[in-house]
């Protein structure tokens, strides 16, 4: 849970979290983003079973992910891009010697099985064919951007259902630890760089944010 400093200070800097929502400014949780990060909206903290689970075993988790991989890693970083002022990526970790970014999430079986596609895909995992949510690809190709790295990490753990309602009896194995190699594409950031600058624009000067107006501005 952050703190009101905290807040305070995020209000004013766009997260690889939020990067998801930039991708089309006529959303309404683009909308919503935008009404947050200028004052009109207040903040509301998150809270359900999966956002509880993956508190209380996060730090299980990138330990495991450090055991398999023998790799140190360095923990809840926050690092700005070089070049975009308050754009800044919060991390759950990062390899210590590559600066890779490992980006946790513990999920249910059910959500994973969801994932597995035989067409469109956005990922691999060992053979199979994934189809992640955009928020999570959106996300850590954020991580990459800001690292300047060729790749990130999504360190997915599923939980069944009986696991999810009692996570602090979980102990995290191989059964529970999938971890997704998610590479680096320039179009995709290149294209969140330029959205990125837009919308920390309209944040600065009180402008609503716009598709039309987006691509009018990026015509040239």
């Amino acid at each position: 849970m952050l703190s009101l400093e905290e807040r305070e200070e995020r209000r004013h800097q766009l997260g690889a979290s939020e990067i998801h929502k930039l991708m089309n400014f006529d959303t309404q949780e683009c909308q919503n983003l935008w009404e947050l990060k200028v004052g009109l909206r207040d903040y509301k903290e998150l809270d359900n079973d999966a956002i509880l689970a993956g508190n209380i075993l996060e730090e299980d988790c990138l330990r495991y992910y450090e055991k398999t991989n023998n790799v140190a890693l360095v923990f809840n970083g926050r690092i700005e891009h070089k070049e975009i002022r308050d754009f800044v990526v919060s991390l759950d970790a990062r390899i210590k010697d590559t600066s890779i970014p490992i980006e946790n999430k513990v999920i249910n079986e059910k959500t994973w099985e969801k994932w597995k596609s035989n067409k469109a895909f956005n990922a691999l995992y060992e053979n199979l064919k994934l189809n992640i949510p955009k928020a999570y690809y959106y996300q850590v190709q954020a991580q990459i951007a800001v690292l300047d790295v060729e790749y990130g990490v999504l360190n997915v753990n599923t939980l069944t259902d009986e696991e999810q309602e009692d996570p602090l009896s979980v102990t995290i194995t191989e059964l529970h630890n999938k971890q997704v190699r998610i590479d680096r594409c320039d179009k995709v950031i290149t294209e969140i760089e330029m959205r990125a600058k837009y919308m920390l624009h309209c944040m600065e000067y009180k402008i609503r944010p716009s598709e039309l107006d987006y691509v009018e501005k990026n015509l040239f």
